[in-house]
Formats: structure tokens, sequence, C-alpha cells
């Protein structure tokens, strides 16, 4: 887990030193957190200040601009060496106002993940009702909605 850890760290780093205040939440999870398997994906979650005004694509170009800054450091090679493939993480870049749409991926590191920077308090889910895990439901069972 530490070659995964530092890889995070570096390009967390890189995205911290460059947005300075503007970065107000961190928030790691997923599988390679929950399970403690390097081989699994690592969700992060970037909430910055101004990136509303942002497309979605532009966003996901910023962090592949980071990502692309940690290619050439000696941290990404030894995570390839030990795992034999490039790391698992993906990240989303959100404004604090976006917080409030209850984005899923948002929702999940929100109350599952990891916080590794700032303050962040779990979102109220009043409009989402009752959640049903498929997963859960024998067959032939009746479920209320």
């Amino acid at each position: 887990m530490k070659e995964l850890f530092d890889v995070v760290e570096d390009f967390l780093g890189r995205v911290i030193q460059h947005y300075g205040t503007k970065v107000d939440t961190i928030i790691l999870g997923g599988p390679a957190i929950e399970e403690e398997d390097v081989n699994k994906p690592v969700f992060v979650l970037i909430v910055i200040k101004g990136v509303k005004k942002i497309s979605f694509l532009a966003r996901q170009e910023i962090v592949e601009y980071f990502m692309k800054k940690v290619e050439a450091e000696k941290v990404y090679s030894n995570y390839v060496i030990y795992t034999g493939h490039r790391p698992l993480i993906y990240t989303l870049l959100v404004d604090p106002s976006e917080l409030e749409y209850h984005i899923p991926l948002v929702v999940y590191l929100s109350t599952k993940g990891v916080l590794v920077y700032g303050n962040m308090e779990v979102p109220k889910l009043p409009s989402f009702g009752n959640v049903i895990r498929m997963g859960e439901i024998n067959k032939g069972d009746v479920v209320d909605l």
C-alpha cells in the first residue's frame, strides 16, 4: 500500500501546491482502501473553490496534467515495478456548491471515504428515501417501495 499512497501523496501535493487555499477538501476511498489492495482502484474527491465554471471534460484534463507530472517521478515508477500496471487513481474535481447535487461518487466518498485534507460534513440525503441493495434481495421476496 505504501507505493500507492506515495503516488497519491505526490499527486495531491502537486494539486495543493498549485491551487493553494482554493483546495477545500480531499477525500480518498474505494476498494483499494477498503480492501487494502494496491491492484484495486482508489477514488479521490477534490473540492476546489471556483471550478464550477469549468466543464467536467476540462476538469479531467486538469487531473491528467498533474498525473503526467507524477509519471516522471520515481514514486510512480516504483509503483509500476511493484504492481506491473499504472495506478488506478480516479479523481473527481468539484466545486463546494456542487456537493449538494448528490453525485453518486461524491455521496459514496463522503459517507465511506477517508478525509485527508480539509473539513466536510456528511451530506444529508432526504430526497433519496430508502436505498435498496439489490444483492441483498432474494428471488421471490416482496419489497415495499
